[in-house]
């Protein structure tokens, strides 16, 4: 045993020198001694649940750990869907929104604006650190959608075979890129770190433990 490593998140097994951190989590390994008993273990052992700090709901107004951030991307990814994103000179002097465009040929834009609305939820009933690190791909996904539409309408500007057409992006275009950008970086992150493993000896008293800083 002495030879392993172990995620103190999901608990998978590594040899020495395998690898650093977990392929899965992404978190960093720990000796596999350092490991506390999992939940079932305490469980079995003081006859009743043990609670992880990882599994320790939040209170709802608790906007660490990247969720605030993230809840307040969403709100402002939606609310530049409809700030001005394409202005038109010919054949008329025109502003498109974003919400102007999907309503016309560019339907597909619709999508980054329910990307919104679905992660806006979603972060806000995470509750817990495991839940928020189980959360990451699906939100980094749905913030990424506005990113990929914009560099899609950038390199497919829109084109008529019978009238010289003339446009320019406008801010909103630019900063619903950036903020969709931003978005899924973060999101990627959303939970934090894990809580470090506790390297004080247990005693019979009390059981080993992680620690929230």
């Amino acid at each position: 045993m002495a030879a392993l490593l172990a995620c103190p998140f999901c608990r998978t097994l590594y040899e020495r020198g395998e690898a650093t951190t977990c392929a899965v989590c992404g978190v960093k390994l720990v000796a596999f001694e350092r490991l506390p008993p999992s939940a079932e273990a305490l469980s079995e052992e003081d006859g009743e649940s043990q609670t992880l700090p990882e599994d320790e709901p939040v209170r709802w107004n608790d906007f660490g750990r990247g969720r605030g951030a993230l809840l307040a991307l969403s709100v402002l990814g939606f609310a530049l869907f409809f700030a001005p994103w394409v202005t038109i000179e010919m054949p008329e002097d025109v502003v498109h929104s974003g919400f102007d465009l999907a309503r016309g040929r560019a339907g597909w834009l619709w999508g980054g604006a329910t990307g919104w609305l679905v992660l806006f939820p979603l972060v806000w009933s995470r509750r817990t650190i495991r839940s928020m690190f189980g959360a990451r791909p699906v939100s980094a996904l749905l913030a990424a959608m506005t990113v990929f539409e914009v560099f899609m309408l950038m390199a497919l500007p829109p084109r008529s075979e019978r009238l010289p057409v003339e446009i320019h992006w406008a801010w909103g275009l630019y900063a619903s890129g950036v903020v969709s950008l931003l978005g899924a970086l973060l999101a990627m992150r959303l939970g934090g770190t894990l809580p470090p493993v506790s390297s004080e000896p247990s005693s019979p008293e009390s059981s080993p433990k992680r620690i929230l800083h």
